[in-house]
């Protein structure tokens, strides 16, 4: 969590745009044990008054006969929020320059990774998306919120092919479709790959939107629908469980309660010189509405080290989500929620990505001595020396629009 104490500290509200606006529903709110909800009134007065920041869930589309039929077949059997997903297979992502590629296949495979963005029908016929808690024993971002995925093996593999085996490891969700379908009655439809984002580790990381696609066998009975070759694989992931899509929404839309989200937050700050989000969305750890096989999964991080300001706050113990899961969580929930109002948004940082290649950067194992200052957040380090001045300002105004 160290850039984010960082950026707490060394911006205020007269350089960053600090939002802490929605604080969990009456049902969330209930899962705490006589906990009180604490939130900064200015700001939320602030942000009550300004009508514009808030929009409302637009109904899900309806399966039209232009869609895929594998597509549609999945909507039609699954009902319930599976319908949103019509607005995802219509995404169509904006990419570097105008590219009709990806720069994920432009930068060298020693710097490329890509994480699963698992969706599944909850108990409620919710969007769920399932999450990991990183290893206390791992090197980088040990202990964070973060989705199943890591580095390509070889410059050929793709970024499903990568996301779906890192996955395989990790949670122990085979990366065969017909594996799953003959032993457990499903198969990980992939949905979608959202362009590429920026690790603050300088890999390049490509999102894949999947969804579990149920037999109809098992479509009945939700009691059915269990998953029991999901397994903790300790090396890799210390937790195990799934949080609402929906949740991600930010700012929080009209006429809607936060299902499980206890706090959402908001810092616009800069990052080098770019303009950079930062999200946080806190979750409890112990929820009536986890489905039974990930329930079923015993959560082996440490209580005393995780212990965080959230638990004092609310009363149980928490996760905080946030950082780059976050931000890509919060860009799929836009995606799949409200549609076509996303399609022209600016997703990722594959532009910020291009440039830093072009001038030498992201091509070794190594990290640059560059790469090295704005990795340890180094003070009065900035994107602009690695690049011209005007490729620089193009890149800030870019970002400025987000």
């Amino acid at each position: 969590m160290i850039y984010y104490q960082n950026f707490k500290a060394s911006h205020n509200l007269l350089t960053s745009t600090f939002i802490n606006y929605s604080t969990g529903s009456s049902s969330a709110a209930s899962t705490v044990a006589n906990g009180v909800v604490k939130t900064n009134k200015v700001l939320q007065s602030v942000y009550g008054n300004f009508q514009f920041f808030k929009y409302q869930i637009p109904n899900p589309p309806t399966v039209a006969p232009d869609l895929d039929h594998r597509f549609a077949q999945l909507v039609n059997n699954h009902r319930m929020e599976s319908q949103y997903l019509i607005n995802l297979q219509k995404y169509k992502p904006k990419y570097y320059k105008q590219s009709s590629v990806s720069v994920w296949h432009r930068i060298p495979a020693i710097r490329r990774s890509s994480v699963l963005v698992l969706l599944f029908l909850g108990k409620q016929g919710e969007l769920r998306v399932v999450l990991t808690k990183r290893s206390k024993k791992l090197k980088n971002f040990s202990g964070h919120i973060s989705l199943p995925g890591g580095k390509v093996d070889f410059p050929l593999e793709s970024e499903f092919q990568c996301s779906r085996r890192e996955a395989e490891e990790e949670i122990g969700i085979h990366r065969d479709n017909s594996y799953l379908r003959e032993k457990f009655g499903y198969e990980v439809e992939e949905l979608k790959v959202m362009p590429t984002y920026l690790a603050r580790t300088f890999l390049g990381v490509a999102p894949c939107v999947a969804f579990i696609n149920w037999s109809e066998s098992k479509l009945g009975r939700f009691e059915d629908q269990h998953i029991s070759n999901i397994m903790l694989n300790p090396g890799e992931s210390s937790s195990i469980f799934s949080v609402p899509l929906k949740d991600f929404l930010q700012p929080k839309p009209r006429r809607y309660e936060l299902k499980e989200c206890l706090k959402q937050s908001y810092v616009r700050t800069k990052w080098g010189g770019i303009p950079w989000n930062l999200r946080s969305f806190v979750f409890p750890i112990h929820n009536d509405n986890e489905v039974r096989w990930l329930d079923e999964i015993q959560d082996m991080s440490s209580e005393s080290e995780d212990e965080t300001q959230e638990d004092h706050e609310f009363g149980v113990r928490t996760r905080n989500c946030w950082g780059l899961t976050a931000n890509i969580l919060h860009d799929v929930a836009e995606i799949v929620y409200t549609g076509e109002k996303q399609h022209d948004t600016l997703m990722g940082e594959e532009d910020l990505i291009w440039a830093l290649a072009q001038h030498g950067q992201m091509q070794t194992k190594q990290r640059t001595k560059f790469e090295e200052s704005l990795i340890n957040n180094t003070k009065g380090c900035s994107f602009k020396e690695c690049m011209t001045e005007h490729e620089f300002t193009d890149l800030k105004n870019l970002y400025t629009s987000i």
